[in-house]
């Protein structure tokens, strides 16, 4: 499909380009070469290049728009069907849990119920990042120290040997919360992930920047140079695809956030966002 598509463009680019050679070398050898046939000819020209070019990109572009709307739509379907099995999951290991004793069958439950939460993440992921492309998201009034707690919660199972310090802050900001909640748990995540047993990870505000602080195995000058760079990975081998600093990126481009980071092959990791910059709530 893709081959017969590129041959359609390159046959009507030939003929095109034919098209208007022809007329340029006739009304040229008609009327001979002057200043005003050459305007006369540009002034032919200029329409018709428009034009071809109009149905070039129609011809060329068309098909990715059709594939583009279809999938689109697939999603926002599949999305609402994804919902109905949920909350069937949820409320029926729900009504289990109230009328089991056994705690082996309890702990099978709650890991049910874990992975449903799982699989409702990945929902609200998916929602976020469809609303977000067609420009739907928008920004609310909550407090940075919440998101961070939430984050802390999701990595407790994650960060095995690992000690997690977090300083409680309150901080009111006005942004992309989802966006906040996607960027704050690729730091935590990574610096658990990237962590030496036994290491910790330091979490606290200072003079309104946001310091993610790890003791694990850092980075050289080359992988700090591409970190950012979408689906960039130093090691293969690691799980992953390579887009969770692009994510944070992203976000704090979108939300005039700077960033600084610190690191140190085989000493640790340091990431600073200035939140200072972040309106905050009334």
């Amino acid at each position: 499909m893709k081959r017969k598509q590129i041959a359609k463009v390159l046959i009507f680019y030939v003929v095109s380009f034919a098209a208007m050679a022809g007329l340029v070398w006739t009304i040229f050898e008609t009327f001979g070469y002057s200043d005003r046939n050459f305007l006369i000819v540009m002034a032919m020209l200029l329409p018709l290049s428009l034009l071809f070019g109009y149905i070039l990109s129609k011809v060329a572009l068309e098909p990715l728009f059709v594939t583009n709307d279809l999938l689109e739509r697939l999603l926002k379907d599949t999305l609402h069907e994804l919902n109905i099995p949920l909350s069937t999951i949820f409320a029926n290991v729900s009504m289990l849990k109230r009328s089991e004793s056994d705690p082996k069958k309890l702990t099978r439950l709650q890991r049910i119920e874990k992975a449903g939460e799982n699989l409702s993440e990945l929902y609200e992921d998916l929602d976020y990042f469809i609303k977000k492309e067609i420009g739907g998201v928008e920004r609310e009034s909550f407090d940075l120290g919440e998101v961070i707690e939430q984050s802390i919660a999701k990595m407790e199972e994650m960060a095995e040997g690992i000690s997690i310090q977090y300083r409680p802050l309150k901080r009111g900001i006005v942004a992309d919360r989802r966006g906040c909640q996607k960027a704050v748990d690729n730091l935590l995540g990574n610096a658990v992930k990237y962590n030496r047993p036994g290491g910790s990870v330091e979490i606290y505000d200072e003079d309104g920047w946001l310091v993610i602080k790890d003791t694990g195995i850092g980075m050289d000058e080359t992988t700090l140079f591409h970190i950012f760079d979408r689906y960039y990975q130093s090691d293969l081998s690691a799980s992953g695809y390579g887009i969770g600093l692009h994510i944070v990126k992203t976000f704090c481009d979108e939300h005039a956030i700077e960033i600084k980071i610190d690191s140190k092959k085989g000493e640790g990791t340091t990431f600073r966002l200035n939140f200072a910059s972040v309106g905050e709530r009334d």
